[in-house]
Formats: structure tokens, C-alpha cells, sequence
């Protein structure tokens, strides 16, 4: 949402933002010697397999993609083709913990998934039409995450080298910002743009670590949390919604709802059985 009204700001800079902080934030989140020791183990491993080199080296091109869309989209009237991308992509995530990971579904868990497929269907319906931002959010992201775990590579170190990997074309658009016609008048920009690059930092931080805890699919159908959080942006852009999207976003308000007593039903389960254990 603030990127779409950073005034002098390309698309380009503000993503370069977001990767210098999320640089930072992940590297204070491997401060500790350990981590540090496990970083230069993944490193390693990395640099001896040519093909975990060409699988980093794609993952971190599909991150530049994925935020700089998001910053691209509220700028140039997108957000809602970018919010359709986030409807079908805990779909897609599903999918590919089904058939390539094993993951297994609660009941909660399936139930949700029918509620947000017809949610997503009935997007489709009244667009009748799918534009490239929604194939590259719903179509890439679930890759950038597969290869991950297939390859073993679903570890915050690795998401460290793929971002830093990041670095030097971030620098080089900071710095052509900085020193363009447009900085001349960015005064009163400095302070959303750091803030809006400080805040991904920490919710990309927090995502990847949430996609080492969870599987695939759980993870993909809390993502249903993100385009209602878009929703909201593109309504305070300016960006007008008609009454049939109530179609849309009321069963994907309802699966999280269902995603949400099935945790607590679950936690509530677990506490019961350690007290019965102690």
C-alpha cells in the first residue's frame, strides 16, 4: 500500500529497498555463532553441486519477481490482479504438497480448501480473464517453494545467499535513484520508502520462517491472509469493488475461519493430552 504513493520512486528502487532490508533482517536473525556455522556449511554445499548453484540462482530471480510485483501492481492500478494471483496460489501450494510432498489435510483443512475454490472460482468467473501478474504470483511461487524442500534447501541460510545474491543490482538501482532528476524532490519520500522496505523485511523474514515450520499446503491456505490484506490496499487507492466480490472474499473469509478453529481445536487437543501425560 505504500508503495503505490512513493512520488519519484520506480517500481525497480522500492523493490531494491525491500531486499536490502530483508538482507538485514534475516542477517540479524543469523547472528549467533551457530547459525553463522551453518551458513558457511550451506554455502559449501552449495558451491560443490552446479545444479544447487543453477536452483539458488533461480530462486533468487523468482524473489525479485514476486516483490517487485507487489510493489508494481499498487502503482499502476494492478492490485487486484496481483490479489487474484494470492486467491489461487495457496491452491496451487496445496496441490504440490499433495502430489509431490505427501502432505495430508485435516478435515478443517479441506473444508477450507472447497470454501476458497469457490471463492477463487468465482473470481475467475467474473473476470473471465487471467493476466500475467496472476500467473506469476500463483505459478512461481509454489516453484520457488517446491525446489526449496525438494532439494533441501528450506533452510533461512539458504534464503540468506539467495537474497544477498540480490545485492549488488539492488545497490545499483538505489543509487541510479538517488542520483536521478527525480531525488530532487524525494524529501518527504525518504521516510514511508525505509519504511515500507523495513516492514517486508521483517514479513519476509517471517514468511520463509513459517514455510520451514508447516507443510505446503497449511502454509499455502494461510496465505489467504495476504489478498484480503491487499483487498484492503486497493480500497484505499482508490480502487472500486463491486457487491458480486462479497462472492469472493465470503468463502475465503469463511475458510480462514475454518483454518482457525481447526487450530484451536487441534492446540486444545495437545494441551489435553499433556496434562493427561503429567
Amino acid at each position: 500500500m505504500i508503495s503505490g504513493s512513493l512520488p519519484g520512486v520506480s517500481s525497480g528502487e522500492a523493490t531494491a529497498w525491500r531486499i536490502v532490508f530483508v538482507v538485514l533482517a534475516v542477517a540479524a536473525a543469523l547472528s549467533p555463532s551457530e547459525r553463522r556455522r551453518r551458513l558457511l556449511a550451506q554455502l559449501r554445499r552449495i558451491v560443490r553441486s552446479p545444479r544447487l548453484v543453477l536452483i539458488v540462482c533461480l530462486g533468487a530471480g523468482i524473489l525479485w519477481l514476486q516483490l517487485w510485483v507487489f510493489v508494481w501492481a499498487p502503482a499502476n492500478h494492478r492490485t487486484q490482479d496481483v490479489a487474484l494471483g494470492y486467491f489461487l496460489l495457496p491452491l496451487v501450494m496445496v496441490l504440490v504438497g499433495r502430489v509431490f510432498f505427501g502432505d495430508r489435510l485435516t478435515g478443517w483443512q479441506r473444508a477450507a480448501v472447497v470454501l476458497a475454490a469457490a471463492g477463487v472460482a468465482a473470481e475467475l468467473i467474473m473476470t473471465r480473464s487471467i493476466g500475467w501478474p496472476v500467473l506469476l504470483v500463483a505459478g512461481l511461487y509454489p516453484v520457488y517453494f517446491g525446489l526449496r524442500r525438494w532439494f533441501d534447501l528450506d533452510r533461512l541460510e539458504v534464503f540468506l545467499l539467495e537474497t544477498t545474491l540480490l545485492l549488488v543490482p539492488s545497490i545499483a538501482l538505489i543509487l541510479i535513484g538517488a542520483t536521478g532528476p527525480a531525488a530532487v524532490d524525494r524529501g518527504a519520500t525518504w521516510l514511508p520508502l525505509l519504511v515500507m522496505a523495513a516492514l517486508s523485511g521483517v514479513a519476509m523474514l517471517l514468511y520463509i520462517l513459517a514455510s520451514q515450520l508447516l507443510t505446503l499446503g497449511l502454509f499455502g491456505l494461510l496465505g489467504y491472509v495476504e489478498p484480503v490484506l491487499l483487498l484492503a490496499a486497493a480500497v484505499v487507492l482508490g480502487e472500486r469493488l463491486a457487491p458480486a466480490d462479497a462472492l469472493v472474499y465470503g468463502p475465503i473469509a469463511l475458510a480462514l475461519a475454518l483454518l482457525g478453529i481447526g487450530t484451536w481445536r487441534a492446540a486444545g487437543r495437545r494441551d489435553g493430552e499433556r496434562r493427561r501425560r503429567s
